[in-house]
């Protein structure tokens, strides 16, 4: 099939693909995976290559229990197992080309896992976004967009999208040098310095809502309340995105300040998973007489206050969280909870 048939098909029943009865799955298959593939993907995987080798990672196309602020991207394209970019793929009511949520949905994905950009498109559009911006709660679709394609202009302008996103561009390096500009604001707005800096506020003020309720507690049982209880919260948060656990299981729980049903969780997951990470029990005695902060970390692990994607999360920053732990520790100076150097 070429771009100009592929335009012709879309076209033929185009009012119909409008309607909210024509859904996601099947523009997937009917009109992304063909255009795609005419960019050079081998989205079906027709070469047979492993998992871990393949160009195109395809998310299942729907899942009953999956939010939109927990789902993967529908479609990451890589070089060999790096991922470059992704795909949001949204049926053709959905109007992307002015709405704000899908916009930001994407921008998230691209943005938790440092890459330079990411797309979006129900065929009618494509729309390219630049990913290395944090995404705020009140951001239009306006935001970081850096070019717009009408399906009308495919034909036209295809040589100009393969050059911007396709395979060929991709595995010769074209498209490293086409982004470059972006690669520099990623390093200055880096995703590992932005959440790392938030664990670190979360450390100091969970450190002093615990001082303040237990002034006479010993340094180092404080820090390892603070550090168990971020780990356990992230850990679950991670898996609730990754679809191991129900997604908003936190924040219920933050929402109803049921402390009980809380720890009742922490013992479930230490025998579910059974990764270390909750063998120490909580100082219940300690948390379930504090107010607010603890619910406070969690609420701030959810859109719309976290501009991240658990889901894409990279390895190497949840990595990073543990060598802070390791680096710094919280102590107390003049009645303050602040955060020090390890000798």
């Amino acid at each position: 099939m070429t771009i100009t048939q592929l335009i012709e098909k879309y076209n033929a029943n185009r009012d119909y693909y409008l309607t909210n009865k024509y859904n996601e799955t099947l523009l997937r298959s009917d009109f992304l995976d063909p255009f795609f593939e005419l960019l050079g993907w081998d989205i079906k995987n027709n070469a047979g290559k492993q998992t871990n080798e393949r160009e195109v990672i395809l998310e299942e196309a729907f899942k009953a229990n999956a939010s939109e602020h927990s789902k993967k991207p529908d479609y990451t394209f890589r070089l060999f197992s790096e991922r470059k970019f992704f795909l949001e793929a949204k049926k053709p009511h959905i109007t992307i080309e002015s709405n704000n949520n899908t916009a930001k949905q994407v921008r998230r994905y691209g943005f938790t896992a440092k890459l330079k950009i990411s797309v979006l498109s129900n065929f009618e559009y494509l729309i390219i976004y630049d990913t290395s911006v944090k995404v705020e709660k009140d951001d239009t679709f306006q935001k970081a967009l850096v070019t717009k394609y009408h399906y009308s202009e495919y034909e036209s302008k295809f040589e100009e999208i393969k050059h911007l996103l396709g395979k060929e561009s991709v595995y010769s390096g074209a498209f490293e040098t086409e982004w470059k500009e972006i690669e520099t604001k990623i390093k200055q707005y880096s995703i590992d310095n932005l959440f790392l800096n938030q664990i670190n506020e979360w450390r100091k003020s969970l450190g002093a809502e615990i001082f303040k309720h237990k002034p006479k507690i010993d340094e180092q049982q404080l820090n390892d309340i603070v550090q168990s209880y971020l780990n356990r919260v992230l850990f679950l948060r991670v898996c609730e995105d990754r679809n191991l656990e129900d997604y908003q299981t936190l924040l219920k729980f933050a929402n109803a300040n049921d402390f009980k049903a809380l720890i009742k969780k922490f013992e479930q997951a230490d025998k579910r998973y059974n990764s270390g990470l909750f063998d120490q029990l909580l100082k219940d005695i300690i948390i379930e007489n504090i107010s607010s902060v603890f619910w406070t970390i969690i609420k701030q692990l959810y859109y719309p206050e976290s501009p991240y994607s658990f889901s894409v999360f990279s390895s190497d920053v949840l990595g990073s969280i543990y060598e802070i732990f390791l680096s710094e520790k919280l102590t107390v100076q003049n009645g303050v909870v602040v955060l020090v150097k390890k000798p």
